[in-house]
């Protein structure tokens, strides 16, 4: 159990110093690229950050409304862009979410602090949750209640908090900086000017790549349960405040760390990181200013180096950082970055090939905005590319054809630092299905927006290195990227397929092609079926696909057990085979699909098969 006392003494810390005071705007919000435009909707600025509530504006993928769907970073007194997509409480994982009532308020403003309470059902279920914001203060604290008022009980429910930025990066597993039992640690996300971190000490479930914290329970007819956490907003890129946060939370003993960083030459890097792991296991990071860091730590033993972007990491030193005390390390060898520059070929045909590059062997940045460790040739020119790395020996994997048309190449190469590395790739292929009529699409492909990671370029990038045909979009509810991506697929003489995701929480379905201009004018949270159907239409649909039908928020999943708002209806042309290890099972996911779609057609529904990556990350997904 979490001590009382060094939580009281955060609070008091936390309190605001007269500086800054918590203000409450009503309407659209005022932060840049931000979701929140109803006339309703709440946004909290406390001098450190501001946060959009969802009051009017209908939230992502059907949740009800009531939580977070924009953050921003205050810097020098203005609004920095969205960096999130939602913040909430989930009754069950991504399940559907039957709702009659939000009720969201500014329950107490202070200048010091602003409580939002945010009331809504979930079946027989009422939640009620508060927002606690305070001025000055990096950290949300969220308390939310949860009570069965129905007859039965609610078995195998995942109950928590969700955090999906917009971009960024995933720290996965919970970072558990202490040894004290029962730490449960953080996961967070981030880029080089934020980080998001989300404390849930009762979760013993992470999901969605550290997006998602919960608690796996069951809730007995009128039981209550009272789950709290922290959302931490930073503005910066490291890990070392969500480690200050749990020294202060569980009441541990720590030291300081501090040192300087240089590179090989004896030059100052820019902005270079400074790793501290312990049992190989990431602790945190810091981030060096005019070559200097500081950080407070737990006491124990850590393993610690420094890096940077497209540098090589330096030695690793050993520290113990003890008790009230200040211990110093230092580095100065960090490597100056090298160069490779590649051309890719056809073997047979020797005409330039797109294809993906990835680091089979070699260094990888720890840090993802130091780098990536896959590489996407160059859209213009075909079949180049030119990318900075750490100095030293590498496998790079060539993939033209993603697998489907040719297998990928292994090419060996050394980098030293300041030079460059010439790279000559000829890839064999040993299928051309076009010359048969036969044509490729990713029938389901994400970009940069809601949980996608990938800007638009990189999306028609991956796909062309996959050696598809044809280029194809479909966002959760948005069509914002279409247009670009139309017309970088008509610089490379690609056809395009338009597309959106209608994303209710109990159903996704891709419908595709879409006219020119055509807008989701839908809220899909609060739609049926039926008109999820007719906007698909009505946007120039002439396919709609049930895209993963038996995940949590799947059609067929959901329609078994009764959630799908207006009953289930077969107004659809395209059921989904997902990526999947092992389809041979009954139980598979895939298996079962193929049954149903058979089924489908004994009973005279002319359902076809589709298929597509549901890629989000081109850097993460083969």
């Amino acid at each position: 159990m979490r001590p009382v006392v060094p939580l009281l003494l955060f609070f008091l810390a936390s309190c605001s110093s007269g500086e800054s005071q918590v203000s409450v705007l009503t309407g659209p919000t005022n932060i840049p690229r931000g979701d929140a435009v109803g006339d309703a909707d709440i946004t909290v600025n406390n001098g450190l950050f501001a946060v959009a509530f969802a009051v009017e504006t209908a939230p992502p993928w059907g949740v009800a409304r009531g939580g977070i769907v924009d953050i921003a970073i205050v810097r020098n007194g203005e609004l920095v862009f969205d960096i999130a997509s939602l913040a909430d409480f989930m009754p069950n994982n991504w399940s559907s979410w039957p709702t009659t009532y939000q009720r969201v308020a500014v329950e107490s403003h202070t200048d010091d602090e602003v409580v939002i309470r945010t009331q809504r059902d979930w079946g027989d279920v009422d939640l009620d949750t508060r927002f606690f914001i305070r001025a000055g203060d990096s950290r949300i604290r969220v308390v939310t209640t949860m009570t069965n008022n129905g007859e039965s009980a609610h078995d195998e429910l995942l109950t928590g908090y969700v955090v999906w930025p917009d971009g960024g990066a995933l720290i996965e597993a919970p970072v558990v900086a202490s040894t004290a039992e029962g730490a449960t640690g953080w996961t967070a996300a981030y880029d080089k000017h934020w980080a998001i971190g989300v404390h849930a000490p009762f979760a013993n479930v992470t999901a969605y790549q550290g997006r998602d914290r919960y608690l796996s329970h069951s809730l007995e007819p009128g039981e209550s349960r009272r789950f709290e956490a922290w959302l931490q907003i930073e503005g910066e890129g490291a890990l070392a405040p969500m480690v200050r946060t749990e020294i202060e939370f569980d009441g541990l003993e720590s030291g300081v760390v501090r040192g300087e960083v240089s590179s090989s030459d004896g030059k100052a890097v820019a902005e270079p990181a400074v790793v501290f792991k312990r049992d190989e296991k990431l602790i945190a990071w810091a981030i060096a200013h005019n070559g200097a860091f500081d950080l407070r730590l737990p006491v124990g033993d850590y393993d610690v180096h420094a890096t940077a972007a497209g540098h090589g990491a330096s030695a690793s030193q050993s520290i113990s950082v003890l008790s009230n005390e200040t211990s110093t390390v230092s580095f100065n060898d960090v490597q100056l970055p090298g160069s490779i520059r590649m051309q890719v070929r056809t073997a047979a045909a020797e005409v330039p090939a797109d294809a993906r590059i990835s680091i089979a062997e070699g260094q990888k940045p720890l840090i993802a905005y130091h780098g990536r460790e896959v590489f996407f040739t160059e859209l213009e020119s075909v079949g180049e590319l030119s990318a900075q790395l750490p100095p030293g020996d590498y496998i790079l994997s060539v993939s033209s054809g993603g697998g489907f048309t040719s297998l990928p190449q292994m090419m060996e190469v050394s980098v030293e630092s300041g030079a460059t590395a010439d790279i000559a790739v000829d890839v064999p292929t040993f299928a051309q299905p076009s010359d048969r009529g036969w044509y490729a699409a990713d029938l389901h492909h994400h970009s940069d927006v809601l949980d996608g990671f990938t800007e638009a370029e990189f999306v028609l990038r991956s796909q062309l290195a996959a050696g598809v045909d044809l280029t194809f979009l479909s966002d959760h509810d948005s069509v914002i990227n279409n247009a670009e991506m139309q017309a970088l697929s008509e610089r490379r003489g690609m056809p395009f397929i338009a597309g959106t995701e209608l994303s209710p929480s109990w159903g996704h379905f891709n419908a595709w092609p879409l006219d020119e201009g055509a807008e989701v004018e839908i809220d899909t949270g609060q739609s049926t079926v039926q008109e999820v159907f007719v906007e698909a239409r009505r946007m120039g649909a002439d396919a709609i696909a049930v895209n993963h039908p038996y995940s949590e928020y799947g059609y067929f999943n959901n329609r078994n057990s009764g959630s799908v708002t207006g009953g289930y209806d077969d107004g659809f042309d395209l059921v989904e085979i997902t990526p999947e290890p092992d389809s041979s099972s009954p139980e598979s996911q895939n298996h079962r699909t193929i049954a149903d779609t058979w089924a489908l057609w004994n009973q005279g529904v002319r359902a076809y098969l589709a298929a597509g990556s549901d890629a989000h990350d081109v850097w993460l997904q083969e």
